[in-house]
């Protein structure tokens, strides 16, 4: 029996979670040969047996994550699917499969399955979504009511797409992400911590705090504790063996740390204009992301990365940009 036949069948007689645990591994040695996988995937979802259908949708849904050419035909053949299919199980690999193709055309349906009343379902859309509509009313208006779901995985899942993977930012958005703060879930108050931080909102520096001082967090919070950039964060961090998380939110919590770099990226400005005049470019800061990027002619760099491989020299960081940004020139000391 083939990996693809025997996941069908530990699906078809499933008696306990683990079940799908282990078909799921198998889809992801069939996904090694795409080809192959595809075209089963393909053949599967039109299958009248749920079991093969499920199968079918978690093969396209895994080769599409992978194979960018197939995930337009993979996005039409799930939602050609979905507006026949009836079975909860298959509803819910249909949900992560649309959210595999990273198509916008997708949004629509998983906002419709975000109502469906099996958690595996509403968690397969909270894992899919924002989709690249992280601003669509719609979308943050589902992430907010996911947040509030009385499953677990669901509230953490929704809370990490709301909170780290939608930028976006408003009342609405601040006060899911509180409700969550107290939550039971460890993981879903971890993400609304992280959420807040990343909107700088220094209310929840207390609790940002305490997560560092459990020692329980990820490199996502350390991401959103370098956003909040707290001087009252700087012990706690003190506490920890520095690694590039470590570094880089010690960097932005610290005053002086980031008063260098601040004076950094101004000369680096300067230099710049000087190396090149006629040069459009810009430094700029994101809301919900740490550091500064310089843009210049469709290149980005990291400020910081850059000050790190110049030894804290604007001017040689801006001999660096230009000969990137002509290839041509190559000054000796632009290493």
């Amino acid at each position: 029996m083939d990996v693809i036949a025997e996941a069908v069948e530990l699906i078809r007689n499933a008696t306990c979670p683990g079940d799908y645990d282990q078909a799921w591994e198998l889809v992801g040695k069939a996904t090694q040969d795409r080809e192959t996988a595809a075209g089963r995937g393909f053949a599967l979802v039109r299958s009248p047996d749920p079991a093969e259908r499920r199968i079918g949708c978690d093969l396209l849904g895994s080769v599409a994550q992978v194979e960018e050419s197939l995930r337009e035909p993979v996005l039409l053949a799930a939602l050609e699917l979905v507006a026949t299919e009836t079975e909860d199980a298959v509803h819910a690999s249909i949900a992560r499969t649309l959210g595999c193709t990273g198509d916008e055309r997708a949004v629509p349906e998983l906002l419709r399955l975000a109502e469906h009343p099996d958690e595996d379902v509403r968690f397969n859309v909270a894992w899919s979504l924002p989709l690249g509509r992280a601003n669509d009313d719609a979308v943050i208006e589902a992430l907010i009511r996911l947040t509030t779901d009385p499953e677990d995985e669901v509230r953490d899942w929704a809370t990490f797409a709301l909170g780290t993977q939608c930028q976006a930012d408003s009342r609405a958005i601040r006060e899911a992400l509180w409700a969550r703060v107290g939550d039971q879930d460890t993981e879903a108050r971890e993400e609304a911590i992280a959420g807040l931080a990343r909107r700088r909102d220094r209310r929840v520096v207390p609790h940002a705090a305490r997560l560092l001082d459990n020692g329980g967090f990820s490199p996502n919070t350390l991401t959103a504790i370098a956003c909040l950039g707290d001087p009252a964060l700087v012990p706690y961090l003190e506490d920890y063996e520095e690694d590039q998380g470590i570094t880089d939110a010690l960097g932005e919590c610290d005053p002086a740390s980031r008063a260098a770099r601040d004076a950094f990226a101004a000369g680096l400005a300067e230099a710049l204009h000087a190396r090149l005049p006629e040069l459009d470019f810009g430094v700029y800061g994101e809301l919900c992301e740490p550091g500064l990027t310089l843009a210049a002619s469709g290149y980005i760099w990291s400020v910081e990365r850059l000050r790190d491989r110049v030894s804290g020299d604007p001017v040689r960081a801006a001999d660096l940009v230009a000969a990137e940004l002509s290839p041509s020139e190559s000054p000796s000391d632009a290493a």
